[in-house]
């Protein structure tokens, strides 16, 4: 929890004594808010990418085409833009299937200074466990230790790689949909915690809570609270969209930072899953102008929250750097270029 009020405390303090010594001081000077360093910025990474999965279509064509994920110049390329254009972490889909992919892809790829993050994915995983749609009980001892084994093995596996990113040393994990969980599920993170203590690892947990419905229960399990799609399909206006956002994160952000919780807003410039029609119905599309792009990068920046413990970083995602599927990637494409990719840096810096 945020120290707000020794925070308080300490900066009336020295508020007292600094206008004691120095009474020239303005007040501005001396509740000056912290100077942030850089924007930690996270971008949804996939890797999956084969010919099986090309195959199921696509709304949009890379610059590098059809390519498999494995592909070794590929993954050095996503690696330069990344560098290039400010991506500091990609956020990898995780589930257990994919764990050849990811160790002898990306997170095997010389990234310079971008590093990887895990998202578990609890839909995908839960499907796949025979579990259907969400919301998934936690009272289905399946589920339940199907999470904490794989929580476990999260940590054995990727928190010691030198890619993996850390903030303060503490490893970054992400959960996909948190604001589906029911049953038992609160105490399945705090399990899912003191495993991963056992294992010599104080994670970041970042709980994907952030929703329409506006239900903060169980926030305060997590050191950070963020989304990874707030696409409600609909509108199909990128402007509006934006000015509905607005309201959707005031409400949250007020709700996680008084709680003393991390806030890691999210932009998304488009979204189109029709190629996808024949597995599942399709959302309304998603596109905007490049002004509407740039009026979303706004939106975010008003809703960055200093880190706890790294008062100098703040933090905010991107949905996404390659889903090709739902074209709503900043990689660059034949379609829309590099006009995605290179605004990131002029709102967030390339640090």
């Amino acid at each position: 929890m945020k120290v707000i009020f020794i925070k308080i405390t300490v900066i009336a303090v020295i508020s007292f004594v600094m206008i004691v010594a120095f009474p020239g001081l303005s007040g501005n000077d001396l509740y000056a808010e912290p100077v942030i360093e850089d924007t930690i910025v996270y971008s949804d990474y996939y890797p999956w990418y084969s010919g099986a999965s090309w195959r199921k279509g696509h709304s949009n064509t890379p610059y590098l085409g059809l390519y498999n994920s494995l592909d070794k110049k590929v993954l050095e390329q996503h690696a330069q833009w990344a560098n290039q254009y400010g991506i500091d972490v990609f956020k990898v889909e995780y589930i257990p299937q994919l764990d050849k992919n990811i160790i002898n892809g990306i997170l095997n790829t010389d990234l310079g200074n971008t590093r990887v993050c895990l998202m578990y994915d609890c839909l995908v995983r839960f499907i796949l466990l025979g579990k259907g749609a969400p919301p998934y009980d936690f009272n289905d001892p399946e589920i339940y230790n199907t999470f904490i084994k794989e929580m476990r093995h999260i940590a054995e596996k990727y928190f010691s790689h030198p890619n993996y990113f850390t903030i303060n040393g503490r490893p970054v994990l992400w959960i996909y949909i948190t604001r589906e969980m029911s049953g038992n599920w609160q105490n399945a993170i705090i399990q899912a915690r003191e495993e991963i203590n056992r294992k010599g690892y104080d994670v970041y947990l970042v709980g994907d809570h952030i929703w329409w419905d506006y239900d903060y229960t169980g926030i305060e399990l997590f050191d950070a609270i963020g989304v990874y799609s707030p696409y409600p399909a609909g509108p199909p206006d990128l402007g509006q969209f934006e000015k509905n956002l607005d309201f959707l994160y005031s409400k949250w952000y007020k709700k996680v930072v008084s709680s003393g919780i991390d806030f890691i807003p999210t932009s998304m410039f488009g979204y189109d899953d029709r190629c996808l029609s024949n597995e599942r119905p399709p959302m309304a599309v998603l596109s905007g102008t490049y002004q509407e792009m740039k009026k979303m990068l706004m939106l975010v920046s008003k809703y960055l929250d200093p880190v706890n413990g790294a008062s100098n970083l703040n933090q905010v995602s991107h949905m996404t750097f390659n889903e090709n599927h739902e074209g709503s990637g900043l990689e660059p494409s034949e379609e829309w270029g590099f006009s995605r990719i290179e605004l990131i840096p002029k709102y967030f810096g390339s640090n």
